[in-house]
């Protein structure tokens, strides 16, 4: 049902699965000549705006849904009924992680069409860095919009957090082009994380020599699960 829905929406579905397409081939046909730390567009761009796709699913696909859900008393009607919580949060997770895995093929498709983009060095260490972000971004995004009170504060509070990190996490602009300040403060953000991982795992090493970041993921993962199941409501006011 919620697959049923998602593609109803056409705006969402050309947000979600052209417009990363898009931005691609726009900056491609600026900077498609160039090569990044040895690596070529397509091999340095694709990888990270597969992550941005996972984040872009994760606050619009799962968090502002699931607020807007609550907001109509969607979740309040769904609590009364046999259903438990649980099945329905897995219910969205896996559509969202669909609607995400969808994104990533047709992305790695045009990468590989226009772009000569290969397919990952360590597939088995790309596809386990994949489950980390998702792990790390959807309870991110759950907990970020717990506390909007209605589908548009939600939609503010993910796209904020989208442009943030959409432009201090490696994925738009290289990071070394910035000042150190922004460097510093880019790696508070989970984004960072996955762009690094996904990037690495892909071109460069496995995942046992990226440690770090992936360690930070799980970290991220354990902490907003906590968090996402102690804020979360499923009525707009608690009796």
């Amino acid at each position: 049902m919620e697959i049923r829905l998602f593609l109803r929406e056409k705006e969402t579905v050309f947000w979600t699965f052209l417009f990363p397409v898009l931005i691609i081939w726009l900056f491609g046909s600026m900077f498609g000549d160039q090569t990044i730390d040895g690596q070529n567009f397509g091999e340095t761009y694709i990888p990270a705006w597969i992550g941005v796709n996972l984040l872009t699913t994760a606050l619009f696909g799962v968090g502002t849904i699931l607020t807007q859900y609550r907001k109509q008393g969607v979740l309040r009607r769904l609590r009364a009924t046999p259903i438990r919580p649980v099945t329905v949060l897995t219910a969205h997770l896996l559509q969202g992680a669909l609607t995400f895995l969808i994104g990533a093929l047709i992305l790695v498709g045009f990468g590989m069409a226009v772009y000569n983009l290969r397919l990952p060095q360590y597939p088995g260490s790309f596809m386990i860095a994949v489950g980390l972000a998702v792990f790390a971004l959807y309870p991110f995004a759950i907990f970020a919009t717990s506390f909007a009170k209605d589908n548009r504060t939600s939609a503010a509070i993910s796209s904020v957090l989208l442009n943030v990190m959409l432009f201090l996490s490696g994925a738009t602009f290289p990071l070394e082009m910035m000042p150190e300040f922004i460097r510093q403060v880019s790696k508070i953000l989970p984004l960072y994380y996955v762009v690094d991982l996904f990037q690495e795992t892909w071109n460069r090493s496995p995942l046992w020599e990226n440690t770090g970041s992936a360690g930070v993921l799980v970290g991220i993962a354990v902490v907003f699960t906590c968090l996402a199941s102690h804020f979360f409501r499923w009525t707009s006011r608690e009796p």
